[in-house]
């Protein structure tokens, strides 16, 4: 009868320290260089929906001072359209006011595209930025002497607004006045009107975005 000799049963044996730590060094980079990755895409994704926002806002603010400029209306015999400069604190912005058919209407009873005295302007916000204000006023008659203190913000974060105007020969002028003694602009409309936009980068404050629009002018005394 032959004896088997005793099994011997071997026990599974554990990870070292060593073995451990490396596996964790290695999780960590992996971990590391995701979390870098997914932080980078979701940085473009905000910088570009910041972009997005910033664009649309230009986009929609020049788009509706092109159609207030093109719907310039003669009172009597002449046309209403002034430019001014103004500063806010060590900031210059430019302000206009001109007589329109573009009345925009929200309240009932009104009738949309009433001759009215329309106003752009610039006031400093709370938070010591600066807001572009869009003034509206139906009236019997241009008084360009009333200034305007009320309104809708249109554009906010503006570094500048400036105009340029041409007149029917092609000549640059820095400032428009219907109400001047000057013959190219006495009771006369500026052929084209430039606009100049600028508004601030929130990444970059040496980089802004400076948005720029041609306006002809439709009308001729």
């Amino acid at each position: 009868m032959s004896v088997r000799p005793p099994a011997h049963h071997s026990c599974p044996r554990g990870f070292t320290l060593l073995e451990l730590l490396i596996a964790i060094t290695i999780l960590g980079i992996v971990l590391t260089t995701i979390y870098a990755a997914y932080s980078g895409v979701l940085t473009n994704i905000r910088e570009l929906g910041d972009d997005s926002r910033i664009y649309q806002m230009a986009r929609i603010t020049l788009d509706r001072m092109s159609r207030d400029l093109t719907s310039l209306q003669r009172s009597k015999d002449a046309f209403v359209l002034q430019s001014e400069d103004g500063s806010i604190g060590k900031r210059s912005f430019e302000a206009i006011t001109f007589w329109s058919a573009a009345h925009l209407v929200f309240d009932e009873g009104e009738v949309p595209g009433s001759p009215a005295a329309i106003s752009y302007f610039v006031r400093e916000d709370k938070n010591g930025g600066f807001s572009l204000w869009r003034f509206d006023v139906v009236q019997a008659k241009p008084d360009l002497n009333k200034k305007a203190e009320e309104g809708i913000i249109i554009c906010q974060n503006l570094q500048s607004l400036n105009f340029k105007f041409y007149n029917a020969s092609g000549d640059e002028q820095e400032s428009w006045d219907t109400e001047s003694s000057s013959e190219s602009q006495k009771g006369r409309p500026p052929a084209l009107v430039q606009i100049e936009l600028t508004l601030a980068n929130p990444r970059d404050a040496d980089k802004p975005y400076r948005f720029v629009t041609k306006v002809f002018i439709p009308v001729r005394k």
